[in-house]
């Protein structure tokens, strides 16, 4: 089972997810790829309060192995070390084994997230 959705860029260069029914504490897996098939995958969750949190299923220090995230309810795992970081502090925590924050802008139900941001972690996935 992949649970990887497929996304890619609009003709302006950004992606718009549909975000208004996840739940807090839930988290959705997306795979980027665009016209010149470089392939980013990343995350979208929701913390407790509600507040989206988007990352790069990849962190600085674990990314040539390719093992990546998976959600553990409040929490998010390193599959490499086990290392773990509440989903709520995802954007905030940009090094290390935690996953690597991704700039967003909520427009409403929506997030907005640029394809050039979302190519800056092209390296992560190469």
């Amino acid at each position: 089972r992949n649970r990887y959705q497929r996304v890619g860029p609009d003709s302006t260069g950004q992606v718009v997810l549909e975000v208004g029914t996840l739940e807090p504490l839930a988290v959705r897996w997306y795979r980027f790829l665009n016209a010149g098939n470089q392939e980013v995958r990343f995350f979208v969750g929701r913390d407790g309060e509600g507040s989206p949190q988007v990352a790069f299923a990849a962190s600085e220090n674990d990314f040539r192995l390719k093992r990546g995230f998976r959600a553990d309810g409040a929490w998010i795992v390193n599959n490499k070390c086990e290392t773990s970081v509440r989903l709520a502090e995802v954007n905030r925590r940009p090094s290390g084994c935690a996953p690597v924050p991704i700039p967003f802008r909520v427009e409403g139900s929506r997030l907005v997230l640029l394809e050039s941001d979302l190519l800056a972690g092209w390296r992560y996935f190469r």
